[in-house]
């Protein structure tokens, strides 16, 4: 014999599920205003050397390359 499963318990999953999914994406959603954004000071392609001198070496256009 096939059991039938109700409706009404059907139609209390799936508001289960969206209630669910809906609380989940709310809560990732909405940012806590004590979260703090801390800049990124490292890969600056404006910087490459970052907070160090450039390498002290050959000038450029010295050398087997140069002039």
């Amino acid at each position: 014999m096939k059991k039938e499963i109700p409706t009404w318990a059907v139609i209390v999953a799936i508001v289960l599920v969206l209630g669910l999914v809906g609380a989940w994406y709310f809560t990732s959603t909405n940012k806590s205003t004590s979260d703090t954004v801390v800049e990124k000071t490292f890969g600056d392609e404006s910087n490459p050397f970052g907070n160090q001198a450039p390498p002290q070496g050959a000038r450029p256009g010295t050398g087997a390359s140069g002039p």
